[in-house]
């Protein structure tokens, strides 16, 4: 890497299972985790203001990140100047994101409040975590995320100019068309998905749990509907919240007001469950998109854990750690190395004031 965050020049060369960042607070060891998430999916899970990565009084910072496996060799380098992302694969420019692989799945403390938290932690785990198992989902997501900023933007203006919003119809044909399209595929891989996490919770819990996991639309729609269906329901509750829509100033309607309910045993995990229980419900999901990617591309993702192994209780770390053993690449951050390492193949690392030993 070459001019990130607070790293001027830096290569590490990590080993091919467990590798360990050890360092005291504010020493960079995130920082290297997010370069890692950055060559694999082409955005930060820090920021979405990019000129941030670039190291202060620099005009650019780039990464090269070199994926072996068996069977093929990849290299990304993602190029930053302010304004401007370039990204290479194998000496090829590159427009989107994801690849398809390498995959990888990212374990902080901030996931341990996804169950507490506002509905946007949840669809966060829809569109970054579940949508990359379908080809066309990051696609359809940027577009809809697009018209919908275009229409919040004309909803603005027209309450300031205090029409009708008449231009608002070309923007709702289209919010309609990517809106539909992503809501039916978010329940439809929802109800793909769910019956493995189910199983996978009651594995972790021995038995003693059952999860059910649903999707709380604001179209009011049932799981069976069709995307021409949701289109319909779309475009009639749009017309009916018009006028709210434009003294509010916003739309109100649509995937972006979604959300997931999650019960443990029929009671709702954000209201009933202990903090043992949740963290058991974001354990089974990063688990299970582990295994998914395993499933779906034949090779595991790459883990990275920043200092949320501790976070664990110790069933738990070991139902984590147990997983991995010899199969996972993974990337942890820690303060201190305080526990037994020897059977997990590891390479540790000391990060200190941007440089890695």
């Amino acid at each position: 890497m070459l001019n990130f965050r607070n790293f001027a020049r830096q290569a590490v060369e990590p080993g091919l299972y467990f590798n360990v960042l050890s360092g005291r607070n504010a020493q960079g060891k995130t920082n290297i985790l997010e370069s890692i998430y950055l060559a694999c999916t082409g955005r930060s899970f820090r920021t979405a203001r990019e000129k941030e990565l670039i190291k202060r009084e620099k005009e650019f910072s780039s990464i090269r990140c070199l994926f072996e496996t068996r069977g093929r060799e990849v290299e990304v380098k993602v190029t930053l100047v302010p304004g401007r992302k370039r990204i290479e694969v194998n000496g090829v420019l590159k427009s989107g994101h994801p690849f398809g692989w390498p995959g990888v799945v990212l374990f902080t403390p901030d996931d341990l409040v996804m169950i507490k938290g506002s509905p946007a932690e949840r669809r966060r785990f829809l569109d970054y975590d579940l949508g990359p198992f379908h080809p066309h989902y990051a696609h359809c997501l940027d577009r809809y995320n697009r018209v919908l900023s275009q229409r919040n933007a004309l909803l603005r203006e027209a309450k300031e100019k205090r029409t009708t919003g008449g231009p608002l119809e070309v923007w709702d044909e289209q919010l309609c068309r990517y809106g539909s399209r992503l809501l039916f595929l978010r329940v439809s891989l929802l109800k793909k998905f769910f019956p493995a996490i189910r199983a996978l919770h009651r594995e972790l819990t021995e038995g003693a749990e059952n999860i059910e996991i649903s999707y709380l639309s604001s179209l009011k729609i049932g799981e069976e509907c069709g995307e021409d269906e949701i289109y319909e329901r779309f475009s009639g509750e749009l017309r009916l919240v018009r006028d709210e829509e434009i003294a509010r100033m916003q739309t109100l309607v649509g995937p972006h007001r979604d959300d997931l309910h999650i019960k443990v045993d029929g009671h709702d995990a954000r209201v009933y469950c202990s903090q043992g229980q949740q963290r058991t419900i974001v354990l089974t999901l990063k688990v299970f998109l582990i295994e998914q990617w395993r499933s779906e591309t034949g090779e595991y993702p790459i883990l990275l854990l920043d200092d949320v192994l501790f976070e664990l209780d110790d069933n738990r770390r070991e139902a984590l750690m147990c997983r991995l053993g010899g199969l996972v690449q993974t990337f942890l951050t820690c303060t201190r190395v305080n526990f037994d390492i020897e059977g997990f193949k590891a390479k540790v690392f000391t990060v200190s004031g941007g440089e890695v030993t």
